[in-house]
């Protein structure tokens, strides 16, 4: 039946597998195996499938079960990486996880709810996650803070360079009025002088 789950793609991952699977990544980035814009390849999940069957005996899993775990990881990592690039927020490297206080993570979480990562919770992945993941998070990860800066200081604008640098926002009105007559100085400069004339 069309659009219904196959129960076949879900798999529950031991440490170990995680671990590899990672590992894996790893060593793909540092080939260069990525895209330009930071995300990897289509073909990547077969490639990580392949090396898994290699380095785990007697493993089931196929290209969906990576391209599955793979999202999870990414949304984990997206949620912490967000968190951490937000005032407040902090890494406790001993447990390796995001820290802030709770009342500060209730009203984080109002504005930005989640359920891939929960602050104060361990997350020791999260640095190598960085190398595999980290190109691709802060690309987007940019636009996004210039729109959240924006936001806090009750300004809105539609366009901002990479830079996070905001362009001053022009109304609709403003931008047809500019736009309809390319000589409009030129009328209203003649019509100044005539106005002067007309005084002596």
């Amino acid at each position: 039946m069309t659009g219904k789950f196959n129960m076949s793609d879900r798999r529950n991952w031991t440490p170990e597998e995680e671990d590899v699977m990672i590992t894996i990544l790893e060593g793909i980035v540092a080939d260069g195996g990525r895209c330009d814009t930071g995300s990897f390849r289509p073909c990547t999940y077969e490639l990580v499938t392949s090396k898994m069957r290699e380095k785990i005996e007697n493993i089931t899993i196929t290209g969906k079960h990576v391209q599955n775990k793979m999202k999870r990881l990414k949304d984990k990592y997206s949620a912490a990486y967000d968190m951490l690039n937000t005032s407040g927020f902090g890494w406790n490297d001993t447990h390796k996880c995001v820290t802030v206080s709770p009342e500060m993570l209730e009203e984080y979480l109002k504005k930005h709810p989640n359920k891939n990562y929960t602050a104060n919770r361990p997350f020791p992945h999260y640095e190598r996650l960085v190398k595999v993941f980290g190109k691709d998070r802060a690309t987007g990860n940019m636009a996004e803070s210039a729109a959240d800066a924006l936001d806090n200081m009750g300004l809105k604008t539609e366009e901002s360079d990479t830079a996070g640098f905001t362009q001053p926002s022009t109304t609709p009105s403003n931008v047809a009025f500019a736009s309809s007559d390319p000589n409009i100085g030129e009328k209203s400069k003649r019509k100044r002088k005539r106005n002067v004339s007309s005084t002596t």
